[in-house]
């Protein structure tokens, strides 16, 4: 899978960004670069979809990519796919990714997936009759959050139990087997102790990266699934309560960008939050990402942008040096950076129309 994931991001970014791009995305580096990535190139499904991952795993894994001749680095240290690398990317089952949505629901995916462990040892433990013993999440407020549950259906709590077997029991029927089979070795309560990532690594003969990536593509899986069906999985959707869509504009940004609102100009910005302008302009380009009726004609006309995009288009890139010397220095890079964000909603909004 991880593989998979990587020949994506290579595939994706067309050989624009260097390794530390697709290390970025996939941790979920909260940067108007890596956003603008992620938006640009189509790959908001995996931004942030691994956040513990270490820059030289990333690196020995491509490795063997290379020599196997499914990707390609050039001098300036950019991979590219090779057709090799297209032939191995189409035979990838789909639906072992398909539930990945890094961009919206990274940030509360790890909630969920304490909440889900820990209400497991609880429910189990309290079914073998287990008073005393050490809970597997340490985190207050998710060990809070479960003593809650406890109190508050205390008189059904056999019932829970009984249900979130069922529930649970249910979803892995519908997954890929082997992501199934990691989630359920992983569970501990009732005398039983789940393994660790090492553990599983070994048991079924996979590496590390591989085991995390599956793993997660679970937590997203159940969380989806039983966030949309409250009716099918009462106790999964329990979990998800609180935890909403991630609309993924930093604080800071969104200071900057209710300043904006407010209609202050750049400077006056600048001034009252003694920020250097490239930091606000690093927050205007985040909202404009993120936000797709964000006004920037402060700061260009919906004439700029078309030219811009329109010149992206026609060299299908989004290097910014590219269409900077394309259009022979007309825009700064901010103007640049600022007219593709807001290109991304169009193109967007125009495939939805084509839809409908």
């Amino acid at each position: 899978m991880f593989d998979h994931v990587v020949l994506t991001c290579v595939d994706r970014f067309r050989g624009e960004r260097t390794l530390s791009g697709i290390y970025h995305l996939l941790t979920g580096k909260r940067s108007s670069q890596t956003l603008q990535d992620a938006k640009g190139y189509e790959l908001d499904m995996l931004f942030g979809i691994y956040p513990s991952l270490k820059r030289e795993s990333l690196e020995r894994r491509v490795q063997p990519l290379i020599r196997d001749g499914l990707i390609q680095i050039n001098e300036q240290s950019f991979p590219s796919i090779t057709s090799e690398g297209t032939r191995r990317l189409s035979s990838f089952p789909v639906q072992e990714l398909t539930y990945f949505e890094g961009m919206v629901w990274h940030d509360v995916i790890p909630t969920f997936v304490r909440r889900v462990y820990l209400m497991l040892q609880m429910m189990a433990n309290t079914n073998a009759g287990i008073d005393h013993y050490v809970p597997i999440v340490d985190d207050f407020g998710t060990q809070n959050w479960v003593r809650t549950v406890y109190h508050q259906f205390q008189d059904k709590l056999p019932k829970m139990v009984e249900s979130m077997y069922e529930e649970i029991h249910h979803l892995l029927k519908e997954h890929p087997s082997l992501q199934a089979e990691l989630f359920v070795h992983r569970l501990t309560g009732g005398g039983v102790i789940g393994m660790t990532i090492d553990q599983l690594k070994r048991e079924f003969d996979l590496n590390i990266e591989d085991v995390e990536l599956m793993l997660q593509h679970t937590h997203y899986y159940l969380f989806l699934e039983s966030k949309k069906k409250k009716d099918r999985y009462p106790v999964l959707h329990l979990c998800t309560k609180g935890l909403d869509a991630t609309h993924l504009i930093t604080r800071s940004a969104r200071k900057t960008y209710q300043y904006i609102q407010q209609g202050l100009s750049m400077q006056e910005i600048m001034n009252l939050r003694r920020l250097k302008k490239s930091t606000i302009q690093d927050h205007i380009v985040e909202s404009a990402l993120i936000i797709p009726d964000f006004s920037i004609t402060s700061f260009l006309s919906e004439e700029d942008v078309r030219e811009i995009n329109n010149i992206g288009t026609q060299l299908n890139t989004k290097k910014l040096k590219q269409i900077y010397e394309a259009l022979d220095g007309k825009y700064d890079y901010f103007e640049l950076r600022l007219a593709l964000a807001k290109g991304q909603h169009a193109i967007k909004e125009g495939m939805t129309q084509d839809e409908a």
